[in-house]
């Protein structure tokens, strides 16, 4: 985020009020320059990522062909029975399957199917079951589920918001472009939506048509973040002239997150891995007929599993399946800010090498902020100005208050006495970060609260409109913080008084602090590019106190991918024969090249008009060539080139800039001709013998030149990795006697790496396999684990072999290997498992 730099107030309020609160630790008084946001102080503001168990879930890949792949195999051509004849097969192949495991003893209930983006199921699998399945000669390869959440937060800003800029073409507006939306269900009676929203299909509750749900147990929380989304890409007819940025497309609503059970007993809004893949299989065949020729052009996917950005995994197999199918798949980069330096923080399925992965640009030109006072009696705690979250429009004074906690699983009702007296009217409530919400700011002002005070720094304009006029919303520096719960604990009022509100000009990296960095794991390039994504106008669900429309601004990345999907829209009835990689590739060689870190901007701004006026097209959009080696061959990438215009054209292809890190990049041929609509192939080769052996990343970009035309950028990137452990704190525990299926051993290890400097970085495990052997005789793989994040892993050892045979007595020894992924050498520990 960019370091604002405070102006002359256009504009003052004041609120005063006093606190009561427990605390914890002292402070001293301080005069405090404008506080800089950075990514820390996003989070707890672009959703609340609630604990969920996904225990036991497992998403199995089977070897039968899937529709995409039967559609692959045949060029991308195929008739509507083609497909239908394709796509029952493989249903039929499935049950066959399922029947002959269950007559094997395994218990495998899918909860979902998939036969048209991949052929797999998910289900529920008992330890003996998914060791079953993981031997058996049909299965491709077994994933775990993981917990996606929606990348976007609410927002409002005292100074207008960043619209949408330089996206609106002449006579262009998605028209007859049908974009998927794959998040929570959206509300299709908003007037802003209503031209636009199609009947929708509910993974999680079949049977809704994928409109928003309400809270299950609080009344007055609706799910908001399809229904923002929907607005960002299609709203039309909204307050002073706002609209999307393809006010003609239409949307379906696919539900795949939403109200779910978390781990703690109550709601939160979430997705699964299982229920990503469930709606790709609904965008690409709506009518479930088993024909894609119906497929929608465009995804969206609004959710993202935090820093899983494995490139082979099931959702990177499905956006490619989808791809194949002709629907391009877009989704956000993810909100975890700054990572590095090789591996970055991009969030699944950011690492798709098929999909659209967009990362967030604030292009605000200025933001507001406030001064506040607190105090204690005569002591001065703090005076100094800092961004304003919620801005009021008048002078607001407030007595003596008493401050309490928002009850997150009560909802507004937490708020209240039993005899219906609000606890915080008239009083300003110091939100805890782990309750602050836009929920819990929306209930605590329509409780009467005239101030919302939040532990830590927040960014400039961070929650909802709805917020009630004159009721300020800021953060306070945690150290304050601390101080005013002691000074409340030992008895002692503090007082805050908000006023003299101004306007902080906005310099510096136009990247937002939150968006998420590349590269994706295995040196994939990701982002590939940047858009919008702070303060957008758009629809919120329901209805006002006074039965209004509602309308917001949101922030986040899926915020970004919204503006990106509206764009593929727009482009796709521009060019209507462009296929999922031809929208991909015109709107990555057309980005708008920025003086920005590749891994934090991808090529560069989101520009529709260049996209659409651009004549060839690249794939990939975007080269990774992976790990550097050594060797003298250096590292080959085919890349094709596609002319999409009316006339022929001499394509001339270079390497900008040299050799960026001592990376020597050749092409050859370096010059084709094509005619209309032809392709041909160019060989690109990556020599890194002279890389530097600092652990970093190496890009650079091709240049794609013809007469009369802008060039087309193709951006690449070379990972430089360090081995790092990978396996640590493996442990054998018996519990003394037999080991048994009663009385297991437990294996006990650490998978993967966090490495905190110079910035955090995960380090994943690909594949982790742990093997018995019986001196230097290998007896078999006892289990086999993909795509792991950093953690402890758990297995029971039951004294019986790679078979399920029961072992003799004598002395065996466990191995444990963990492959990278990323070009370094694979790891193994070797436990000694003695068998009584």
């Amino acid at each position: 985020m960019p370091t604002p730099r405070s102006r002359k107030p256009v504009w003052a309020a004041a609120v005063t009020a006093a606190l009561l609160l427990v605390g914890v630790s002292g402070g001293r008084a301080q005069e405090e320059p404008l506080v800089s946001i950075d990514e820390a102080g996003w989070q707890g503001v672009l959703g609340v990522r609630a604990p969920v168990s996904t225990a036991q879930r497992y998403i199995v890949l089977l070897e039968a062909p899937s529709l995409a792949s039967r559609v692959r195999a045949a060029g991308g051509r195929a008739t509507e029975a083609d497909m239908r004849g394709w796509t029952a097969s493989a249903v039929g192949l499935q049950e066959q399957f399922l029947a002959r495991v269950a007559a094997a003893g395994a218990r495998a209930a899918p909860e979902h199917r998939y036969v048209r983006v991949l052929n797999g199921f998910s289900a529920r699998l008992d330890p003996t079951s998914l060791s079953l399945l993981e031997r058996d000669r049909e299965v491709a390869r077994v994933y775990p589920v993981r917990v996606a959440y929606p990348a976007a937060g609410g927002e409002t800003t005292a100074v207008a918001p960043a619209a949408v800029q330089g996206l609106g073409i002449p006579g262009l507006d998605g028209s007859g472009v049908t974009v998927a939306l794959l998040d929570t269900g959206v509300d299709p009676s908003h007037p802003y939506l209503r031209e636009s929203i199609l009947p929708g299909v509910d993974v999680i509750s079949p049977g809704s048509g994928g409109i928003a749900q309400p809270h299950p147990t609080v009344p007055g929380r609706p799910e908001r973040h399809g229904t923002e989304l929907a607005g960002i890409v299609t709203g039309s007819e909204g307050p002073d002239g706002l609209h999307g940025v393809a006010p003609g497309a239409s949307i379906l609503p696919v539900r795949i997150a939403g109200w779910q059970p978390d781990a703690e007993g109550g709601y939160a809004v979430y997705s699964r891995t299982d229920q990503i893949l469930a709606g790709l299989e609904a965008a690409v065949d709506p009518n479930d007929d088993g024909d894609a020729h119906d497929s929608a052009r465009v995804a969206l996917v609004g959710v993202v599993e935090p820093y899983a950005s494995f490139p082979d995994g099931p959702l990177a197999r499905a956006v490619a399946g989808a791809a194949a199918l002709d629907t391009l798949v877009v989704v956000p980069a993810g909100n975890d800010g700054r990572a590095g330096p090789i591996f970055g923080s991009i969030a699944g399925p950011g690492g798709a090498p098929a999909a659209l992965t967009v990362a967030a640009a604030d292009g605000r030109l200025a933001t507001p902020t406030v001064r506040i006072h607190v105090r204690a009696g005569l002591r001065v705690l703090f005076e100094g100005a800092v961004p304003l979250g919620g801005a009021p429009t008048h002078t607001v004074t407030a007595g003596a208050v008493v401050v309490s906690r928002v009850a997150a699983s009560r909802g507004i009702s937490g708020l209240f006495r039993r005899d219906g007296v609000s606890t915080v009217a008239g009083h300003a409530v110091l939100l805890a970060r782990g309750t602050l919400s836009e929920e819990t700011v929306e209930e605590t002002t329509t409780a009467g609260a005239v101030a919302v005070l939040a532990e830590g720094a927040l960014p400039a304009g961070t929650f909802s409109l709805d917020v009630p006029a004159g009721v300020p919303v800021v953060g306070l520096p945690e150290e304050l913080t601390r101080s005013v719960r002691v000074l409340l604990a030992a008895g002692i009022p503090v007082t805050v008084s908000v006023g003299s509100v101004g306007v902080a000009e906005s310099t510096g990296d136009p990247t937002a602090a939150f968006s998420s960095h590349g590269l994706a794991f295995g040196g994939t390039f990701k982002p590939e590019l940047v858009a919008p994504g702070v303060a957008i106008p758009t629809a919120e669900p329901g209805r006002g106190g006074e039965g209004e429309v509602r309308y917001g601004t949101v922030s986040g990345t899926s915020v970004s991918a919204a503006v990106a999907a509206g764009a593929a829209a727009v482009l796709a009835e521009a060019r209507p024969r462009a296929g999922a990689a031809g929208l991909l590739g015109l709107l990555v060689g057309s980005a708008r090249a920025v003086d920005l870190d590749a891994a934090a901007a991808g090529a560069g701004l989101l520009d529709l008009r260049a996209a659409v006026q651009q004549e060839v097209v690249a794939e990939p959009a975007a080269i990774s060539f992976g790990a550097a080696v050594r060797g003298p061959f250096g590292i080959g990438r085919r890349l094709r080139i596609q002319n999409v215009s009316t006339r022929r054209v001499t394509v001339a292809v270079g390497s900008a800039g040299g050799s960026p890190g001592g990376v020597e990049i050749t092409v050859e041929p370096r010059r084709v001709r094509l005619r209309a609509g032809q392709s041909a192939q160019v060989v690109v080769r990556a020599d890194t013998r002279a890389a530097a052996e600092t652990p970093g990343v190496v890009t650079g970009e091709l240049t794609l030149r013809l007469s009369d035309s802008p060039a087309v950028r193709v951006p690449w990137a070379v990972a430089v990795p360090k081995a790092v452990d990978l396996l640590s704190r493996a442990s054998l525990r018996t519990t003394g006697g037999r080991v048994t299926d009663a009385t297991p051993a437990v294996l006990s290890l650490i998978a993967g790496a966090v490495i905190a400097k110079p910035d955090p970085q995960l380090r994943p495990v690909d594949v982790l396999e742990v093997q018995l052997w019986r001196g230097e005789k290998l007896l078999g793989v006892l289990a086999r684990r993909r795509e792991l994040l950093p953690g402890r892993y758990v297995f029971g050892l039951t004294g019986r072999g790679p078979e399920g045979e029961r072992l003799r007595r004598g002395n065996y020894l466990v191995r444990i290997f963990a492959w990278p992924g990323d070009g370094t050498p694979r790891q193994v520990v070797s436990i000694p498992y003695p068998v009584r």
